[in-house]
């Protein structure tokens, strides 16, 4: 992604993947790195609140310090705002508004210094966009782990185990406790999101007890 970005030819970027996959960690992580380079203005826009496409616009205006800015007049607005200034706009969570999709091309055809950056569940087929599918974090060495220094290298597994260090500074992955640990992390499709919000359960629950809510019941 980070070489996508600095090919100036690719002006629309849509990450896909399922929710709590972690698209939007991967994109403020972008833009965190293209704001310190200092060269390109960033401008991000959580389009997760919003309920209408119509709501698209005015997002974007506000975000780009504009006011009072509809659809129809948002690409002139736009390229007046930005001017010869390198902007990166960042969309995230497009997914239930692919009916603005039409604006986007607007202002990519408009606003010339323009490049987008956007999260969604599926793509925006806009002309000229590039898609980057984001999976689960990598778990399959878990099954041929054999000491709890290789299980802690599964991607899915550290993530876990930083989380519940978080409430629990003392744990440690152990040959007793890691085929469980690794259990969790499969349980849990090596997603991102759900292995953050598993973890504070160890505080109060026994690995194994949180294996068996996982499979048999949902945590409160």
């Amino acid at each position: 992604l980070g070489q996508w970005l600095a090919d100036p030819v690719l002006r629309l970027i849509t990450l896909i993947g399922p929710g709590g996959v972690g698209k939007t960690r991967l994109v403020l992580e972008l833009a965190r790195a293209m704001a310190e380079e200092g060269s390109v203005r960033v401008r991000f826009v959580s389009l997760a609140p919003l309920r209408d496409s119509a709501f698209v616009a005015p997002a974007i205006a506000e975000a780009l310090g504009l006011s009072d800015v509809t659809a129809l007049d948002l690409p002139t607005r736009a390229r007046a705002a930005c001017a010869d200034q390198p902007t990166l706009l960042v969309l995230d969570n497009f997914e239930h508004l692919l009916d603005a999709a039409p604006l986007v091309a607007d202002l990519l055809t408009s606003v010339p210094s323009l490049r987008l950056l956007v999260t969604s569940r599926a793509p925006l087929h806009v002309r000229g966009e590039r898609e980057y599918v984001v999976g689960p974090l990598a778990l399959q060495a878990a099954s041929d782990a054999t000491s709890p220094a290789d299980l802690a290298r599964v991607p899915a597994v550290r993530l876990f185990v930083e989380r519940v260090r978080d409430v629990r500074p003392d744990f440690r992955l152990t040959p007793a406790n890691g085929p469980t640990v690794a259990a969790i992390c499969r349980r849990l499709d090596a997603l991102p999101l759900a292995l953050e919000l598993a973890a504070p359960w160890v505080k109060v629950l026994a690995l194994e007890d949180l294996l068996n809510r996982l499979e048999h019941e949902s945590l409160p």
